[in-house]
């Protein structure tokens, strides 16, 4: 925990500070713990000041909640409590919520938590009866818990009335909402919300709003309507006149403000005299707010549509059309308000019978985009932007109704005691919706302390809201350089001031331990520091800073850095927080001591390498010990520094230079780096390693992998060494340098070089030798296979041809199969009937007739030859619809051919075109008059009229050439210019007509078109056109307006109005030409052509929404009123810079890369770092990184890291390498890795786990004080017969045991002399044999511990069987020479050498000196 956090909450728990809120009965009790987020959402739960009673759970000022289930640091709604987790539960607790009268009211979010085992959570709303309620939660998608696993979230939202029945529900969204009105019955006063955890944990946010239900109704109190509210339930009877008649016309408009609305069963009609009856619903609509209306009716009973009108009558465009209409049973439409205004929606049947009364019946739902429907809520923010100043915005306010912003200041300070100013008012009169203003406050305290800003906004009702904001005054700044520094910053400082810095660092684990048990501060601060200073200084400025350094740091626990700034000789208590002006803090985890390698040499041609180390991390003065060694790839030491002690004189120094002797084996080698506290305790290690390549010849193949290696210099050699020179693959005797084909024994020598051997009894022999281009002769006539080669083979099966000039697949060997008759000419070959043309038609000169030697051509494809003199010739050789002409016209006779001959026997003749049996050669025999018409032929008088009376157009006077026609049959012509004219031509059947064709009743004196017996205006001037009537312009009057039709411009100018001398009023004028007549035309000098709106105006000359950017430029037009645009009428909530589909008013992150997809606040996953480490989202593996630990590329600290996958994490773990197969202890090390006696044995390997300091041990780990090798229980070093189990002590060391030694003390003789000169000569010779015989065991004893071949520097072990059979007193066999050479060899890092005399040595790396060996 941070230390300054600690003591915020010791001082501040008990605390409960007071908020007065003007009109409240009593004051509000919370917490200074809490966030200024969190005051800010208490303060916006007690908006409404709670007029006449009290908004706060009442469990606050009751109690705790109880609670089933609680998690670690629960706090549901902000209140340091869980909320009842059943029905029976929250019917019997205080979670009480009253909002009674206070509507409209709006919470603000609050927040509430689901744990393990807490599954629900409810609270009671209590309501007056006419008052409704929304609710909302939201939530994360996912959550995932400290250990890393991710759950999918899905919580409910329930609402149940006071009978616990339930209102509503949303199950499966997010956000989820319920609402009273979702009811078709009342609450009763009171509703529970119920929330549910289906799945998932984490917190959610909630919202509720309350609202009106009720409406006064009539004398236009909600508007312009005096109609009646809706009612609850809204369901109709589906019959005329439904249960909200009158509502026909917007005065008794149905009152629909209070939204949403849904009623079903309503009707609209049009009565059998015509009469439409619509629906009619008034809606006091709110600027910026989006309304949706729904109709649904069933079409085929009759089409009803809607509409939206203001006040004065005028239609609104919904958002994406005009009207609501369609042919389907379903209507939607939605439209944003622009103003705060009162607006209608009408319902009504559109008809499209001819006659009689026709009704449908329809539901309707009319919802917003606002929860609680289209009422304002007045909501206040305050902003500190210093701190004597603070701006106030306000929004949602009544143009002309009286406001006041009461504001003051107030100050916490670390020991929990609060200083509060006088409070101050600002009244003003809304002139509009938003109101702002600058407020100035007085100058806080400069000591550490929270400083902040309350303000409330009130009328004369009571206050409407608040809000604080608040600053953090920071006069100490602390932070950790390194394990071992930091710096410390003081700022707003007093000038020559004396003060005092305190700073100390102490193990955070210790002290949280310590605290515990003592329940004391200061106690527990004296337990847990490990280093601490002091700095008394007079400020010259208002800022200083230092920078420190510290030691003693030994564990790898959390520790804290805490600075403490004071005036001098002040008494610092942390307890009660009194004494200090200024303390921070800044937590770290400490670097343990380690040694890193700077370099190594890795050079196979010199004889030694280097390895070079730096101390890291170390505590300066403290003594450590490092090693370093070279392995090779199976972990075997080939080079060993001793085990060196050094004192560190600084935090990072390098360390000697390490150089070892190059092996001579090629592999892969590790030079490691070891470094031990003073205490052998092994800290922090490095490692790296390297190639040693061994080339003698310098082909890049080492020397043991090399079967040539002794290649030339700069030869290209295989993966073996060799050379081509240097091998022969085929052994055919040819070394591969000269061999061309080292790898087939048939052929060496390619004398041409086309890859084919010139051996012709090898494998694929080259029959061309010589020829590069040439190696095959499939059919052997001497030409090449290859194509593409020289004298290729076209036919390389075909050993009679071989050429094929023209390339048409024909030999030109004209002996040979299948000849080219035609050897140049790659289109023809053949001519089997010896005309000179080639057979192939398609071919050059082709024979069409390859079988007629008296045709060869037909170029018109006929089948007729073009030879005249040859069979069958064709007449006509460039036709191919003709051949012969018999009458020899120049036609031919084929009748369906071109210019077929239509008289094939008459030359005069040859064309018919109306096929009427007459030809249409005028100077031929029998010519046709009409050569285009099959109905006549004959034209005896020449007028162009046929004499055949039945055919077309028949001349009715086929002697008189000036007439032909008598339409109406009177007997005379109808042609006006040929003798004895009709001049009524169309005169009836069987009346009398005089010499000009004329009956009576066809006369017209005025000659206007009309009959003199249906003329109502016989005398109509000459030239003027008439009506129907006879009447002409000049004579009629149509309007009644006193201006003739002729002469009228607006000839249906209704009657009576006053006219101009064109004949037109006032409506049917339309001055600028834009179709929108002068009376109702807004702007009647509207440019020509421009498109208008309703009232005549175009969008050069419109600002539908005020914001001084006219419509035609205005690329955002619902701009809400007030708003700061930009040059196109955009304002910040309407734009979108970065395409992201966020408006910028809401983007957190306005400035995406385009085309990057991003959350709900316009962020991409790119821009996103949940745990504020530095690594974005996309790519972070450990998302839930704690605070200040330092992580790697992929965004995971040490402390969640665990890569040896022992489940000891990184910053925990002392082996972090160890084997996942292997136990470990607590510290993530496994016996593999332990050496709990420093011996330099692994535990596992350790058959002496306890060897003492400094002892020399053998593989197993034991030294030779720890070794019994007979087994007899007496350890090596004292016995002397280690071999023997039956003998141990030989006490004056001449090699006879003592039980058999008759002088133990004297080792020049071992028997007792006897009288018989023989027998002592006999026990002479058996203590030699003994002697000699221990002497050659103690040369192998040595050995005998270790497995054989152990190292590669070993001597091998060999058992004389002769010694083994003296010694178990078989003395028939013949006794062994002792060796008397010296020995040396090397083991476990130790040389030893044995000496003739039988002494053992082993070499001092120290001292550079062979140094006798004595057992312990």
């Amino acid at each position: 925990m941070r230390f300054k956090k600690f003591l915020r909450q010791r001082h501040i728990a008990p605390y409960c500070s007071t908020v007065i809120i003007p009109y409240a009965d009593k004051p509000v009790c919370y917490g200074l713990a809490m966030s200024t987020h969190e005051r800010k959402t208490v303060l916006l739960q007690i908006r409404a000041s709670l007029m006449t009673t009290m908004l706060v759970l009442t469990s606050l000022s009751l109690g705790a909640l109880t609670a089933s289930a609680i998690g670690p640091n629960q706090s549901d709604l902000g209140y340091n409590g869980d909320l009842p987790d059943n029905s029976t539960a929250v019917m019997s607790s205080q979670a009480v919520i009253n909002v009674s009268g206070l509507a409209p009211f709006s919470s603000g979010v609050l927040y509430g938590e689901f744990d393990v085992g807490d599954d629900e959570d409810w609270f009671t709303v209590q309501l007056n009866a006419n008052e409704g309620l929304t609710v909302e939660i939201s939530y994360n998608t996912t959550y995932t818990s400290a250990n890393g696993t991710s759950y999918f979230n899905d919580f409910e939202l329930w609402m149940y009335d006071s009978s616990m029945n339930v209102m509503d529900s949303s199950i499966g969204n997010n956000p989820e909402i319920v609402s009273t009105n979702s009811s078709t019955s009342g609450h009763g006063g009171t509703a529970y919300i119920r929330m549910v955890r289906y799945d998932g944990y984490g917190s959610y946010g909630l919202e509720m709003w309350s609202f009106s239900t009720s409406s006064t109704g009539g004398n236009g109190s909600s508007g312009g309507s005096n109609g009646s509210s809706i009612p609850n339930p809204c369901t109709g009877t589906s019959t005329f006149p439904d249960i909200l008649e009158p509502n026909d016309t917007p005065a008794t408009a149905t009152l629909a403000s209070i939204l949403p609305i849904d009623c079903t069963g309503l009707s609209v009609e049009i009565n059998s005299a015509g009469v439409a009856n619509d629906d009619y619903y008034e809606i006091q609509m709110i600027s910026g707010v989006t309304y949706y209306f729904n109709l649904t009716f069933t079409h085929t009973n009759g089409d009803i549509d809607a509409t939206l009108e203001d006040a004065s009558g005028m239609s609104l465009s919904f958002n994406n059309f005009v009207y609501m209409t369609s042919s389907s049973d379903n209507e939607a439409a939605e439209y944003t308000a622009t103003t705060n205004s009162t607006n209608y929606f009408k319902v009504y049947h559109y008809s499209s019978f001819p006659s009689g009364a026709v009704s449908n019946v329809y539901d309707v739902e009319i919802t917003t985009d606002l929860p609680g429907g289209g009422q304002t809520i007045e909501s206040l923010g305050v902003t500190q932007t210093s701190l004597t100043s603070s701006e106030v915005d306000v929004s949602g306010l009544t143009s002309g109704t009286n406001y006041t912003v009461s504001y003051s200041s107030y100050q916490d300070f670390m020991n929990g005691t609060r200083s509060t100013s006088t409070s101050n008012t600002v009244p003003f009169t809304a002139n509009g919706t938003q109101y702002n203003t600058t407020l100035t406050v007085q100058n806080p305290v400069m000591i550490e302390s929270e400083y902040c800003t309350s303000v409330s906004l009130s009328d004369a009702s009571g206050v409407l809201s608040t809000d604080v904001d608040c600053t953090i005054i920071e006069l100490l700044i602390s932070s950790v350089l390194s394990t071992t520094s930091g710096s410390h910053s003081a700022t707003n400082l007093t000038v020559n001031t004396a003060y005092s810095l305190w700073w100390f660092v102490l193990n955070d684990v210790e002290f949280e331990n310590n605290f515990t048990a003592s329940n004391d501060i200061h106690l527990a601060i004296n337990a847990s520091v490990v280093d601490q200073g002091y700095e008394n200084f007079t400020s010259a400025s208002t800022s200083e800073s230092w920078l420190i350094n510290w030691s003693g740091i030994t564990t790898m626990d959390e520790h804290i850095l805490v600075s403490v700034l004071y005036i001098q000789n002040s008494v610092i208590n942390f307890t009660s927080g009194d004494g200090y002006i200024g303390i921070h803090d800044d937590s770290f985890i400490p670097q343990l001591p380690g040694l890193e390698i700077d370099s190594f040499s890795s050079s196979s041609t010199a004889a030694t390498n280097d390895v070079d180390v730096t101390g890291a991390d170390l505590v300066t003065g403290d003594s450590y010990k490092y090693l370093i060694r070279v392995t090779d790839a199976g972990g075997a030491s080939i080079a060993s520094s001793p085990l060196t002690s050094f004192s560190a004189t600084a935090q990072n120094m390098s360390l000697p230079t390490f150089t070892y002797s190059t092996p001579n084996i090629s592999g892969v080698y590790c030079a490691e780096a070891l470094l031990y506290s003073n205490t052998n305790v092994q800290l922090i290690g490095d490692s790296g390693c390297f190639n040693l390549i061994f080339d003698d010849d310098n082909d890049s193949v080492a020397n043991e992998d090399d079967l040539c290696p002794n290649s030339a210099a700069g030869a290209i050699v295989d993966v073996d060494g060799c050379a081509s020179s240097q091998k022969d693959s085929d052994n055919d005797g040819y070394n591969d340098e000269i061999d061309a084909f080292p790898n087939d024994s048939t052929q060496y020598s390619d004398m041409d070089g086309d890859g084919y051997g010139d051996n012709p009894a090898g494998n694929a022999p080259d029959a061309f030798p010589n020829d590069s281009s040439q190696w095959s002769d499939y059919d052997s006539d001497g030409y090449g296979d290859n194509p593409n080669g020289n004298n290729s083979d076209a036919f390389p099966y075909d050993p009679t041809q071989w050429s094929d000039s023209d390339g048409d697949g024909y030999g030109d060997n004209a002996s040979g199969s299948f000849a080219d008759e035609y050897p140049a000419d790659s289109t023809q070959w053949v001519d089997q009937d010896g005309d000179g043309y080639g057979d192939n038609p398609n071919g050059t000169n082709g024979d069409q007739f390859p079988v007629d030697n008296t045709q060869w051509a037909d170029q018109d494809g006929d089948g007729y030859g073009d030879n005249p003199t040859g069979n069958s010739p064709d007449e006509f050789p460039t036709d191919s619809t003709q051949w012969a002409d018999q009458d020899g016209d120049g036609y031919g006779d084929n009748p369906t051919g071109n210019n077929g001959d239509a008289f094939p026997a008459d030359g005069t003749q040859w064309s018919d075109m109306d096929s009427d049996g007459y030809g249409d050669n005028q100077a031929g025999n029998d010519p046709d008059a009409f050569p285009m018409d099959g109905t006549q032929w004959a034209d005896q008088d020449s007028d162009g009229y046929g004499d055949n009376q039945n055919g077309n157009d028949a001349d009715r006077f086929p002697n008189e050439p000036s007439q032909w026609f008598d339409a109406d049959g009177d007997g005379y012509g109808d042609n006006a210019n040929g003798v004895l004219p009709d001049l009524c031509p169309d005169t009836p059947a069987g009346q009398a007509v005089d010499s000009n064709g004329c009956s009576e009743q066809q006369k017209d004196d005025d000659l206007d078109g009309g009959p003199n017996s249906e003329d109502a205006c016989p005398s109509t001037p000459a030239g003027e056109t008439v009506d129907s009537t006879g009447c002409s312009g000049s004579q009629e009057d149509a309007d009644n307006d006193g201006v003739m039709d002729m002469f009228d411009a607006c000839p249906l100018t209704p009657l009576g109005s006053e006219v101009d001398a064109a004949g037109c009023a006032d409506t049917q004028r339309d001055t600028d030409g834009d179709d929108i007549n002068d009376q109702l035309d807004q702007c009647p000098s509207t440019t020509p052509e421009m498109p208008v709106n309703g009232v005549g105006c175009s969008a050069a000359q419109r600002d539908t929404d005020a914001d001084g950017v006219n419509d035609m430029m205005d690329t955002c037009q619902n701009t809400v009123v007030g708003s700061e645009v930009d040059e196109n009428g955009c304002a910040n909530a309407q734009r979108d810079d970065d395409n992201d589909a966020i408006n910028n008013d809401d983007d957190a992150c306005p400035d995406t890369e385009i085309g990057i997809i991003t959350n709900a606040v316009g962020c991409a996953e790119n821009q996103l770092d949940a745990d504020n480490d530095m690594i974005d989202d996309t790519i972070d593996l450990c998302a839930a990184t704690p605070a200040g630990q330092q992580v790697n590329s992929v965004g995971c600290a040490a402390s969640q890291l665990d890569q040896d996958n022992d489940s000891v994490n990184n910053d925990k773990d002392l082996c972090p390498d160890t084997d996942e197969s292997h136990s470990i202890n607590l510290d993530g090390c496994s016996g593999y890795q332990l050496d709990d006696d420093n011996d330099g044995v692994f535990n596992i390997d350790d058959t002496c786990p306890l060897t003492p300091e400094s002892s020399i041990v053998f593989d197993d780990g034991c030294a030779l004080s720890q070794m019994d090798s007979d087994m007899d229980n007496v350890n090596d070093a004292e016995d002397d017969f280690p071999l023997d189990p039956n003998e141990t002590t030989d006490s004056d060391g001449d090699g006879i045991s003592d039980t058999y030694d008759d002088y133990p003390n004297d080792p020049n003789k071992s028997e007792r002399e006897v009288e018989s000169g023989g027998i002592g000569l006999t026990y002479a010779i058996l203590a030699l044999l003994v002697v000699c015989g221990l002497g050659a065991l103690l040369v192998v004893r040595k050995n005998q511990q270790l497995p054989e071949n152990a190292s590669p520097f070993a001597v091998e072990n060999n058992r004389d069987a002769a010694s083994e059979a003296f010694m178990s007193n078989e003395s028939t066999k013949e006794l062994p020479e002792i060796q008397t050479e010296s020995q040396e060899w090397e083991e476990n890092g130790v040389n030893w050498s044995k000496s003739a005399d039988g002494n053992l040595h082993y070499y001092d790396s120290e001292s550079g000196q062979w140094v006798l060996y004595q057992a312990e």
